[in-house]
């Protein structure tokens, strides 16, 4: 039975000029993978266990370089504090993503204070894996919902009591509380006709909001004022 196709063709044309390398075993799941890409985003990934197998420069006509590192039969908590990511890695390629990542790993944050941009799990679909790195490229940030935020232990929980833990840094930059409100959705991976409905206000609405927190802390888009707002400690 056939599929639907995970992109559309001019999605397919906007990521074209980008490069994908997969950073894992040559297992069957990898195997996959690379020809998933290749037939459903038209890109070519390089596959290897070892990160120097990729080049390091390349003429990319204003495309990204992404690598996708397999965290399957990694110590991930090793990792991090290693040198290979920090010194290596991050430097090199414009976007690092990790996928086969336990679901609730936990330590999203400290991967992008360390140059992280992208979270795939072992749970997520094909599907969601093209989706994410098609997004990667265009937005530079994939953080699946819920991965910066810790179930609620009461569900009941007063929203305003959540709102109120906001701290914003640095302390030149004043949101309002319905900014702060925002930004914490934003952080939540909602889209503006999600958060006004949880808000009770309208989409537009929200649209006006999103504007003004972007003039306020300097952004363009919805993934860059995620990023500010994980590196400010503001997603509490």
């Amino acid at each position: 039975m056939a599929t639907a196709h995970i992109l559309s063709i001019d999605q397919k044309r906007l990521i074209r000029h980008h490069q994908l390398y997969i950073l894992g075993g040559i297992t069957i799941q990898n195997q996959l993978m690379r020809d998933l890409f290749q037939y459903e985003l038209q890109l070519y990934p390089g596959l290897s266990p070892d990160i120097k197998a990729f080049p390091v420069s390349s003429n990319l006509n204003g495309g990204r370089r992404l690598v996708l590192i397999d965290c399957l039969d990694r110590d991930m908590d090793n990792y991090l504090s290693g040198r290979e990511l920090a010194d290596y890695i991050v430097p090199h390629f414009q976007l690092v993503a990790f996928f086969n990542l336990l679901p609730q790993w936990g330590r999203e944050r400290e991967a992008i204070n360390l140059g992280v941009k992208g979270f795939f799990y072992r749970t997520d679909s094909l599907e969601i894996l093209g989706e994410g790195v098609f997004t990667l490229f265009t937005e530079g940030l994939w953080i699946p919902r819920g991965a910066l935020f810790e179930p609620l232990e009461d569900e009941e929980r007063d929203a305003e009591a959540l709102y109120e833990q906001l701290s914003l840094q640095p302390p030149n930059i004043l949101l309002t509380r319905r900014e702060k409100q925002i930004l914490h959705n934003l952080g939540r991976g909602l889209r503006n006709r999600n958060i006004a409905e949880e808000l009770g206000i309208g989409e537009a609405t929200v649209k006006t909001h999103i504007y003004n927190i972007y003039k306020k802390i300097g952004v363009r888009r919805r993934s860059e004022a995620v990023l500010w707002a994980v590196r400010h400690n503001c997603l509490h």
